[in-house]
């Protein structure tokens, strides 16, 4: 499967974008079991090259991608070899600034932790962001703290609670629109859903953005026209997403 990998750094490079695209699994396709059974044989392996930043930092976005098809136990096992960099015990490491971002795009990927360590995450994230806003750390906190997780069920949502004080801490920031829009998306279930009050609230933040008013609202399609952000990238031009809602391609 992927010993052309170990030819050269930019064999490996080009192997780890290539084949994590191709994966992408966790839409119950009945090959998903199998693909995640030889990628796993992949992370046993580990990188060829682990002296090459291009290289680590293509490890996390693969693992990042096919992050749906992970069961609890080896997302954990990924999380497990983010864990110093993303949640350091002492002095945060130092760390390539494009590396550190697509170790947390992957963590964020992630919805099958355990809700304590993702709500650790996210708090971190907001403090991050109201240290400096950028977008991909925008994109992690609404992965982590959405209404409607992308792969995982519905019992893994973070509280309500819990995504109203990631908005209030947020809300005045530029560019918050979007993760604003994914935290406090209606989804019809109680449990999941924010108080009518914080409803309220953000129906009137976003009243100026029809896009993320149709998103917030629990629009599907509005949901799923907006893959690319999910994923947090565009597919590259031919490579086509079915759904369930018909092909997409962002």
């Amino acid at each position: 499967m992927n010993d052309g990998r170990r030819k050269s750094p930019a064999h490996e490079l080009r192997w780890l974008n290539l084949a994590g695209l191709c994966l992408r699994p966790g839409f119950g396709h009945p090959a998903d079991d199998y693909r995640i059974e030889l990628a796993r044989r992949v992370w046993a392996q580990g990188l060829t090259f682990d002296n090459k930043l291009e290289n680590e930092t293509q490890w996390w976005i693969f693992w990042g991608r096919v992050a749906g098809g992970l069961n609890r136990n080896q997302q954990e096992d990924v999380f497990r070899r983010l864990a110093w960099a993303l949640m350091p015990k002492g002095k945060p490491p130092r760390i390539n600034s494009s590396l550190e971002r697509e170790m947390w795009r992957c963590a964020a990927s992630l919805e099958l932790l355990p809700a304590g360590v993702r709500t650790e995450l996210g708090n971190s994230l907001v403090k991050k962001l109201l240290g400096q806003p950028d977008a991909s750390t925008f994109w992690c906190l609404a992965r982590i703290g959405a209404r409607r997780l992308f792969h995982a069920p519905a019992n893994h949502v973070l509280p309500a609670s819990t995504a109203s004080r990631w908005i209030d801490a947020i809300a005045k920031l530029a560019g918050a629109g979007e993760t604003i829009a994914r935290l406090a998306q209606s989804t019809g279930d109680a449990s999941r859903d924010l108080s009518p009050s914080s409803l309220e609230i953000v129906r009137r933040t976003l009243a100026d953005s029809p896009d993320l008013l149709a998103l917030f609202q629990g629009d599907a399609r509005s949901d799923l026209d907006s893959l690319a952000r999910v994923y947090g990238e565009d597919l590259p031009s031919g490579l086509v997403l079915d759904t369930g809602y018909g092909p997409l391609t962002p």
